[in-house]
C-alpha cells in the first residue's frame, strides 16, 4: 500500500511487536496519533473470515497498561467499502498486569476485500477513552469460495500456498506455449501443402502445354519430367514416394502422425488417471489423479487427509481430484499435492501439503495436510 493513500501529514511504519514474542503486537496508547501502523507483513485477512483472534499488549507511556483498571476494550474499524464496524466486550484478558489481551476481529470486518483500518478504544474505570494508533491490513478476496480459517495464518502455510500458485502459473504458461508451438507447426504444414499443391498444378499445366503440339510435330520437352513416379490429383493430393525438399527427404505421413499423436496427448492432458484404495499416495507421479473408492477397505499406512493413518479404514467412500506438481531436477527440489474433496458431504474441502528435497537427491517428509473449508 502506498503512503499516498494515508491521510495528509500521516506516516506509515511497521507494526511494533513484543520483544519476547513476535506474535503479539504492541500498542502504546500514550504515543502521538500521527503514525499508521502497517500490519501487512504481520497479518492478512481473507474475505468471509470470522471471529479472528488478535494478540495485543497494551501499553501507556512505555509501560504495560494495567487492565484491572479497564472497563471495556473495543475494536473500532473502517471497512474498505467505507462503512464502520465496532465491537463491545469482544475481548479476553489473559494477563491484566502485563496488558496482554485477546481482541476478536468480527466477521463484519471481512465482508469486502481491500484495506481495512482499525484502532483499539480502551474505556477506563473512570470513563476515560484511550485510543491506540490506527493500524491497517489487507482483506484478500476469497479464492473459489474456499475460506482459510484463522488457524492457517502461520508463515509456512502462506509460503506453501504462494509456491503452489506460482507452480500452477508456470504450468499454465508452459502448457499454453506448447499449444502455440503445435498450432504454428500445423499452420506451417497447411501452408506447405497449399504451396506444393500449386506447384503440382503448375507442373501439370506445363505437361499439358508441352504435349499439345505432338499431333503435328515433336514434343517441346527437352528434358525429363521431374516427377519420377505416379502423381494423382483426384479429390486430393497423393504422393507415392517421399517428398524431397532441397535434397532432404520429407516423410509427410510420419510428420502428420506425430502431430496427431501430440495433439491427442494435449487434448487429454487433464483427463487424469483413476486410482483406487491400494494407491501409494506418497509416491504418485506428477499429474491429475481421479480418486474413486466406494465401500471398500483402505489399509492402514495410507497417508491421506480423509483417512486414519493408524488403522484400517473399512467401508470408505472417496470421490475427489488429486493434483501433484513438482520439480525433482533442480538443486532444491519441491513437490506439492492439492486434493479437492468432492464427495457427498456437507463440508467439501481442499487439502494441500508439500515436501522438499536437498541437493544430494534426497527427499524430506511430506508436511501435515492443511485443510481449507
Amino acid at each position: 500500500m502506498s503512503d499516498l493513500f494515508l491521510p495528509k501529514d500521516y506516516t506509515s511504519v511497521d507494526v511494533p511487536v513484543q520483544e519476547n514474542n513476535p506474535d503479539i503486537i504492541y500498542l502504546d496508547l500514550y504515543k502521538p496519533q500521527t503514525v499508521y501502523y502497517n500490519m501487512l507483513s504481520f497479518f492478512n485477512g481473507r474475505q468471509l473470515d470470522k471471529d479472528v483472534p488478535l494478540k495485543v499488549q497494551l501499553g501507556y507511556g512505555h509501560r504495560p497498561l494495567n487492565l484491572n483498571n479497564v472497563s471495556d476494550i473495543r475494536f473500532n474499524a473502517a471497512k474498505p467499502d467505507g462503512t464502520g464496524v465496532q465491537t463491545i466486550g469482544e475481548y479476553k484478558i489473559f494477563n491484566p498486569v502485563a496488558g496482554l489481551v485477546y481482541v476478536t476481529i468480527p466477521a463484519a470486518a471481512f465482508s469486502a476485500p481491500g484495506i481495512l483500518y482499525f484502532d483499539l478504544q480502551v474505556i477506563t474505570n473512570d470513563n476515560r477513552v484511550l485510543s491506540s494508533n490506527t493500524c491497517y491490513f489487507e482483506v484478500e478476496a476469497n479464492f473459489a469460495r474456499a475460506v482459510f480459517n484463522s488457524g492457517n495464518y502461520d508463515s509456512e502455510i502462506e509460503a506453501a500456498k504462494k509456491q503452489a500458485l506460482a507452480k500452477l502459473d508456470e504450468f499454465n504458461s508452459d502448457f499454453n506455449g506448447r499449444l502455440e508451438s503445435a498450432n504454428a507447426l500445423a499452420q506451417g504444414i497447411e501452408n506447405s501443402n497449399h504451396i506444393l499443391a500449386q506447384a503440382v498444378d503448375d507442373n501439370a499445366n506445363a505437361v499439358r502445354a508441352g504435349l499439345a503440339p505432338t499431333n503435328g510435330g515433336a514434343n517441346v520437352f527437352t528434358g525429363p519430367n521431374t516427377f519420377q513416379q505416379l502423381l494423382t490429383l483426384a479429390g486430393g493430393m497423393n504422393l507415392t514416394s517421399p517428398l524431397t525438399v532441397d535434397g532432404t527427404a520429407i516423410n509427410l505421413p510420419d510428420m502428420l502422425q506425430k502431430l496427431n499423436d501430440t495433439m491427442d496427448k494435449l487434448s487429454h492432458a487433464f483427463d487424469g488417471n483413476y486410482i483406487g484404495p491400494d494407491t501409494d499416495f506418497n509416491n504418485l507421479d506428477n499429474g491429475i489423479h481421479l480418486i474413486y473408492v466406494v465401500q471398500q477397505t483402505v489399509a492402514q499406512g495410507h497417508n491421506f487427509p480423509v483417512l486414519d493413518n493408524s488403522k484400517d479404514n473399512p467401508n470408505v467412500s472417496m470421490y475427489g481430484l488429486l493434483f501433484q506438481v513438482g520439480n525433482s531436477k533442480g538443486m532444491y527440489p519441491v513437490a506439492f499435492q492439492i486434493y479437492f474433496d468432492i464427495g457427498i458431504s456437507v463440508n467439501p474441502s481442499i487439502y494441500m501439503r508439500q515436501k522438499s528435497g536437498s541437493d544430494n537427491g534426497g527427499w524430506g517428509n511430506w508436511s501435515t495436510w492443511a485443510v481449507n473449508k
